[in-house]
């Protein structure tokens, strides 16, 4: 193991993703009716640490053209393929650095960022390097500067420690086939251990590649997180938590009943709302915002803004909505006659959700409600205003025209498109991004709902 790794597993490089819930815009939502305000929406500073090869954080450089965007990784192999890419779709506001996270942490920026993002990063470094991130935050971030945190939650992964053990210890197999002595291994203990959560928790952790293990399970640092861990030890950098990333975490009562829900409602009253959350879920990971002193709003600003969103009509099957896959439960705002009336309202959109709200048949109380309700359950999507999804088209068309290169090459280097629309990240099978390029025949409804994303072929900027 190289002297410069620190325990992390430098041997390999990271497996290419990318990740739909970093987006500025995507996060307005969940800030919103947290009551936050959140930065500049379209001129800001952005810095991922850990960015890896950077693919989501070029797809937001694409849809932010008159933000800047700089990309931390210590693994050259990443800063070559990052550096490749934005060359390739020739982006300008962006920047990927060589550089490990107590460089930064001694040296000023040169002016403050409003936005960070460190995605499974804090959950596979050491304790002195959290301590150093957070020295950087407090450092380079601005007064207001919201920092995206995703990591491994402790209580769905406190149970997988054996397996985390099992990987550290078993002697590794052939370059082709490193990990199968430790893949053995777990599956035999899991045999008489008698615990069917945790295989069925192994069953879907086995199904990845050992790119991907190498990392999850074989850092050496590699642990898993408690929340009220976190928000103590961000406290040095001024920020405290703020909120889940995803809208539908701040609504446990559309997806639970019974004791799980009363275990929630009793943790909140005594003050440890979010571990209750992550035990009454048997959660894996989290995706949480932590702000830097951001404003807070008042009710009345709270729904003020809201009600300012743009939505157009959507579905479910589509992708981009509801993340959680717990089904929604019925509501007294949700009946099959309002859902009707949202959907009729939403045609032809985008319309801010203000107006939807204003032709319900309920108060504006309950008609935000049910909108809300209708935009958890994937039925509606929020999309940026006309002039910001303006402003990002040439960027957007430029990241997708290489995705259509690649893929029409054979190559698989960008699982995600960039969209205008949606600010950020669209995950979309290969089957339907050949639809969307015009590589294959699609039906209409498919083109429709691309295109309503800007994910269908369009002219390819010079």
């Amino acid at each position: 193991m190289s002297d410069w790794s620190r325990g992390y597993p430098v041997d390999t490089a990271y497996f290419d993703t990318m990740q739909p819930e970093i987006s500025p815009f995507r996060w307005r939502p969940a800030l919103l009716t947290a009551r936050f305000a959140p930065p500049s929406a379209r001129r800001f500073r952005f810095l991922e640490l850990g960015c890896g090869s950077a693919h989501t954080l070029i797809a937001l450089a694409a849809c932010y053209p008159e933000a800047e965007f700089l990309g931390i990784d210590f693994m050259p192999e990443h800063v070559v393929r990052a550096r490749a890419l934005i060359s390739e779709i020739g982006l300008s506001n962006i920047r990927v650095e060589e550089a490990g996270f107590a460089d930064l942490a001694a040296t000023p920026p040169e002016a403050p960022y409003d936005y960070a993002a460190m995605h499974g990063v804090w959950s596979w470094v050491d304790p002195e390097t959290r301590a150093t991130i957070v020295e950087l935050l407090g450092r380079w971030l601005a007064p207001g500067a919201l920092c995206y945190n995703g990591y491994n939650c402790a209580a769905g992964w406190a149970a997988a420690a054996p397996i985390r053990q099992i990987f550290r210890e078993a002697p590794a197999g052939p370059a082709e086939d490193r990990y199968g002595p430790a893949r053995a291994a777990v599956a035999d203990w899991l045999s008489y251990s008698q615990t069917p959560a945790l295989e069925a928790f192994w069953a879907q952790l086995s199904r990845q590649s050992d790119g991907f293990l190498a990392h999850e399970l074989g850092a050496k640092h590699g642990a898993e997180v408690w929340v009220s861990d976190l928000v103590r030890d961000m406290a040095p950098a001024k920020m405290a938590f703020a909120c889940p990333c995803e809208l539908h975490e701040q609504f446990d009562a559309l997806f639970l009943d019974g004791a799980r829900l009363d275990f929630i409602r009793a943790g909140t009253a005594q003050g440890w709302t979010q571990t209750a959350r992550d035990l009454a879920y048997v959660r894996t990971f989290r995706a949480d915002l932590f702000h830097r002193g951001a404003l807070r709003l008042t009710t009345r600003e709270m729904i003020e803004a809201l009600r300012a969103l743009p939505v157009i009509g959507w579905d479910r099957e589509r992708g981009f909505g509801l993340i959680s896959d717990l089904p929604v439960k019925d509501t007294p705002v949700a009946t099959p006659e309002i859902t009707a009336q949202i959907a009729a309202l939403s045609q032809d959109g985008p319309h801010p959700i203000g107006t939807l709200v204003d032709g319900l048949d309920l108060d504006a109380q309950h008609g935000l409600q049910a909108v809300l309700v209708q935009l958890i359950r994937g039925n509606l999507l929020v999309v940026r205003p006309p002039e910001e999804a303006a402003a990002a088209q040439d960027g957007a068309r430029a990241f997708n025209a290489v995705a259509k290169h690649h893929l029409e090459a054979g190559r698989n280097l960008l699982p995600g498109l960039a969209s205008a629309q949606t600010g950020g990240v669209v995950i979309v099978p290969k089957a339907l991004q050949r639809v969307g390029f015009g590589l294959d025949t699609g039906t209409p409804e498919q083109l429709d709902w691309l295109g309503q994303i800007g994910l269908t072929a369009q002219a390819s900027p010079t």
